[in-house]
């Protein structure tokens, strides 16, 4: 018998692919297990500042879904950071800011709408047929790779079209489960996805890339470099990734600090880190 929120009448059934832990147990589920509907496609939504190591990943997800007869697609709205970084251009990272009284805040986060939920709309859109602004008619399902343990991370799609639908929370398996899930199948292990300079990252995040990936950190501390000032109060509200809001390239790391929150648990478009 179908899990409850992944059955009923659906034209198309799409997997968003981040091709982190959770996204890439489901994908492995939706391809072995008889509970969860197989997907028509695996959509990865590309910001083009994710970590190497996701888009090696990738690959290897695509290699091994292929067999199973689902393919693995890429949709785009362009390069986050440029577009960010571009003279006049709109900051949509939940920047870190720190305000002219000394206290912090974060900036309204938009970056995950515009750079990974609708261009995989878009693509949807697309592989159905339609062009810009056409009405659709067809009813469709999102499946995402949300764990019982983030479960307050599920939320509708913006979208009358589409339903969205979270088969990890109905199955009732959490992110630790995943990676015995798609160690069966023979896959590598896979890391957290999110792009390298995300400020939802925690310290342990900062540090593991820091030691291991120099070169990934390297572009996340001129990224942070660059937007000090992009916020409309500019020197008066200044920017970061880190929470600390001192330079990423000054941070201290502490990877051991019981007291930090996992910023991810604020994404509630659930397509992030997943």
């Amino acid at each position: 018998m179908k899990i409850d929120t992944t059955s009923g009448d659906f034209d198309f059934t799409y997997l968003s692919l981040g091709a982190g832990v959770q996204s890439s147990a489901l994908l492995v589920l939706s391809c072995t297990d008889d509970r969860v509907p197989k997907p028509d496609v695996a959509i990865f939504a590309d910001t083009g500042d994710e970590p190497a190591y996701v888009y090696s990943y990738l690959k290897v997800l695509a290699e091994w879904a292929k067999p199973h007869g689902v393919e693995v697609v890429t949709a785009t709205a362009g390069v986050l950071s440029e577009v960010t970084l571009k003279p006049g251009g709109f900051v949509g990272v939940p920047l870190h800011v720190l305000h002219h009284d000394g206290t912090s805040g974060m900036l309204r986060r938009q970056c995950t709408r515009e750079f990974k939920i609708e261009p995989i709309t878009k693509k949807v859109r697309e592989l159905l047929g339609y062009q810009p602004r056409q009405r659709v008619k067809e009813q469709a399902r999102c499946m995402i790779g949300i764990s019982l343990d983030e479960a307050q991370r599920m939320k509708p799609s913006w979208h009358r079209w589409i339903s969205n639908c979270w088969p990890l929370v109905d199955l009732g398996i959490k992110r630790n489960d995943c990676y015995e899930i798609i160690a069966k199948e023979g896959i590598p292990r896979p890391q957290k996805s999110a792009c390298v300079y995300c400020p939802y990252r925690d310290d342990q995040s900062w540090e593991d890339m820091r030691l291991s990936d120099p070169e990934e950190f390297a572009k996340a501390v001129a990224f942070d470099n660059s937007i000090r000032n992009k916020t409309l109060k500019g020197d008066n509200k200044q920017a970061f990734v880190h929470r600390s809001c001192v330079p990423l390239g000054e941070a201290v790391f502490d990877a051991n600090d019981p007291d930090q929150v996992d910023l991810f648990n604020n994404e509630c478009e659930g397509m992030c880190g997943v």
